[in-house]
């Protein structure tokens, strides 16, 4: 994922002082969604050549000269209020993310990501029973 909107490409390398302030980096987050709206395209590099971009070898690094990112999708986050506890309650902490909640032929290539599959559920329910 890379930002595009201008009000968030402003921000790189932006300093951000966060001493002293245990939730410094929400506050800055709530802050910025309360004024301006976030836009990032979603890039992925596309197979081009399966002798030397391996899926199979995730030691083997894709160059992008070879295989450049392009955009496939864009998310938009309007201005909002970013957090609230009644939000991370009810919300947050009763969701999962696994890449396999999606269509068939969306799902992860390759054997660390088949590794990684196993470990989703795990950590979800591990999480569910410490939070409750």
């Amino acid at each position: 994922m890379a930002p595009v909107s201008p009000e968030l490409t402003a921000l790189t390398d932006a300093p951000l002082n966060v001493n002293g302030k245990p939730n410094g980096l929400r506050e800055a987050v709530a802050a910025f969604f309360a004024a301006h709206e976030g836009v990032w395209e979603v890039r992925a590099q596309f197979l081009t050549n399966p002798a030397t971009r391996p899926v199979e070898d995730a030691s083997v690094p894709w160059p992008e000269a070879e295989s450049p990112y392009e955009a496939v999708a864009r998310i938009t986050v309007p201005c909002q209020a970013a957090w609230s506890d009644a939000k991370v309650k009810g919300i947050d902490e009763r969701l999962a993310f696994s890449p396999w909640h999606g269509l068939a032929a969306h799902r992860p290539l390759g054997a660390i990501m088949r590794a990684r599959r196993a470990v989703y559920p795990e950590s979800s329910g591990f999480r569910a029973a410490q939070n409750g």
